[in-house]
């Protein structure tokens, strides 16, 4: 486990270290959904695959001037891909007195490239509970305020310092909220105020289907989102998953130009070029060993999707 900094420790790192964006991980999407469909998306910008053995998310629950708990990130993220880490009860608990602590939604947790430790652990936070990404006991990222006690979420509420202390719109309890595309590095100080709609899209409670991919300004190939407005969105459909006759088959809607394969260990072992405008593509997977892998699917509209993939 990591050694554990205090919050005042937190400012002065920030105060000497300066971010620079596309060169290091930062927090992509928070989903903090109904009971514990909680889950949260980190993300590579850079053009090389990134191992997360110095990586730790903590919790700083509910005002703590020191984390709650924390998880310790494992495996690789491809360049300009994603690591979704969902939280872990798959079963309902009995908490006794007629009281159930949830499982978690399946369709969420297929998502997930970890599954989070047993309570506590970051994916049970709530609205008002503080996340710090931190590598090699640096942060390198933060979503809301650590240190400071919202009430029941962060709002929009400017008079009150985006406290829920007056009313408000909450923003960081019953929403899945994403990293905007312009946004090229995580927060390493600590705000003064923490206005969530400053770096983050807000969607509504239970939207899962952005997991798995994010899209930002450090990727040559991406597309702001929110640009597109004429534009079909992008329909991906990659099967059977698991795959288990050595075969991959890739459908779209749009124009595949090219598809790479990621072992966890980040090497690229499948690098497969089309040689036409096809919306469908199949790659022959049979040599890969058993074990899970990164797809990358990129599209002749600038558009790329990443998607985890099981080879059985």
């Amino acid at each position: 486990m990591k050694t554990l900094l205090p919050l005042i420790a937190f400012v002065l790192i920030g105060q000497q270290v300066i971010s620079q964006g596309c060169t290091e991980l930062f927090i992509s999407e928070y989903c903090e959904g109904s009971g514990n469909n909680k889950g949260f998306e980190i993300y590579n910008p850079t053009d090389a695959p990134i191992d997360l053995g110095p990586y730790v998310l903590q919790r700083w629950s509910n005002g703590a001037n020191a984390m709650s708990d924390e998880t310790n990130l494992v495996g690789t993220i491809p360049a300009y891909g994603v690591w979704v880490v969902i939280n872990g009860q798959t079963e309902d608990v009995d908490l006794g007195g007629g009281s159930i602590s949830p499982a978690v939604d399946p369709l969420m947790q297929i998502y997930a490239n970890q599954l989070d430790n047993p309570y506590p652990a970051p994916t049970y936070m709530n609205g008002d509970d503080a996340l710090v990404f931190v590598k090699d006991g640096q942060p390198i990222d933060m979503f809301g305020k650590p240190g400071e006690d919202p009430g029941s979420a962060w709002t929009d509420n400017e008079a009150t310092g985006y406290t829920s202390e007056d009313g408000g719109t909450f923003l960081t309890a019953n929403k899945t909220l994403r990293r905007k595309f312009n946004i090229t590095s995580g927060d390493i100080v600590v705000p003064v105020t923490f206005y969530a709609l400053n770096q983050w899209d807000s969607l509504p409670s239970n939207t899962w289907d952005g997991l798995g991919s994010h899209a930002c300004s450090c990727d040559p190939n991406a597309v702001d989102p929110n640009n597109i407005t004429e534009q079909t969105p992008v329909e991906l459909e990659l099967y059977p998953n698991p795959v288990n006759n050595g075969v991959l088959n890739i459908d779209a809607n749009y124009n595949i130009a090219r598809v790479e394969i990621y072992a966890q260990n980040g090497q690229r072992v499948v690098e497969s070029n089309t040689t036409s405008t096809i919306k469908r593509h199949t790659i022959d997977v049979a040599e890969l060993p058993k074990g899970m892998y990164i797809v990358n699917v990129y599209f002749d509209n600038n558009v790329t999707f990443s998607q985890r993939v099981i080879i059985q």
